[in-house]
C-alpha cells in the first residue's frame, strides 16, 4: 500500500512540474506576445504624435513652395511684379535646369532630395538701395526658398555724375540665385 501510494505519489507530483513547466512556457509565450503588442502601440502612438507635432509645419512648407514641385513661374511672376513696385529700369533674367543640390557641408536629408535651380539676374538700378529693396521684396512674396549666391555691382557710367531721374540705370548688378526645392521621396513603383 505504501509503495502503491508513493508511486501515485510520484507520478501526480511528476504530472504536475510537467504541466506547470508547460504553463509556464505557455505563459512566457503570451507575455512576449502581449509586450511585443505593447511595444508596437507605443509605436504608434509616438508615431502620432510625431504626425501631429510636424503635419502642420510640413503643409506650410508645401503651401510656401519649398517642399514639393518647382514652382518657376510663381518665381518669375514674383520677381517681374518685385521689379515693378521697385521700379527698376532694367531686369533680365535666366534660370538654368533643376539639378541635385550639393552643399558645401553634409546636410542628413533622409529620404528628400534637395534640388538647386540656378537664376541669373542681371539690374539696372538707379541706386544700391533698390538691389536691397528687391531683395526684400522678394523675401516678403516669393514662394519657395531662395538664397543669393553671389552679386556684383558696378557703375553704369564712367563718369562721375549720378542720374537723378526715374527710370535711369546709375548701377549695374550682376546676381546670382539659387531656388532650393524639397522634392518628396517617390514611392514603389
Amino acid at each position: 500500500l505504501l509503495v502503491v501510494s508513493v508511486a501515485i505519489s510520484s507520478g501526480l507530483l511528476g504530472s504536475s512540474f510537467y504541466f506547470w513547466g508547460k504553463m509556464d512556457r505557455q505563459y512566457q509565450r503570451e507575455r512576449n506576445a502581449l509586450l511585443g503588442v505593447r511595444a508596437q502601440y507605443q509605436n504608434i502612438d509616438e508615431e502620432e504624435k510625431i504626425i501631429e507635432r510636424y503635419l502642420p509645419l510640413f503643409r506650410d512648407l508645401e503651401s510656401k513652395g519649398i517642399i514639393g514641385q518647382e514652382r518657376r513661374l510663381d518665381w518669375i511672376d514674383t520677381l517681374r511684379q518685385a521689379s515693378q513696385r521697385v521700379e527698376l529700369p532694367m531686369l533680365r533674367y535666366v534660370i538654368d535646369s533643376q539639378s541635385i543640390y550639393q552643399p558645401e557641408f553634409p546636410v542628413p536629408g533622409g529620404t528628400f532630395q534637395i534640388y538647386a535651380s540656378n537664376m541669373r539676374l542681371d539690374l539696372g538700378l538707379l541706386h544700391e538701395g533698390d538691389l536691397n529693396t528687391l531683395f526684400a521684396d522678394l523675401d516678403a512674396n516669393a514662394t519657395g526658398l531662395y538664397t543669393v549666391s553671389s552679386c556684383d555691382l558696378r557703375r553704369t557710367r564712367h563718369q562721375r555724375d549720378f542720374i537723378k531721374a526715374a527710370g535711369a540705370a546709375n548701377l549695374k548688378a550682376d546676381c546670382g540665385l539659387r531656388w532650393l526645392t524639397i522634392k518628396l521621396p517617390q514611392g514603389p513603383s
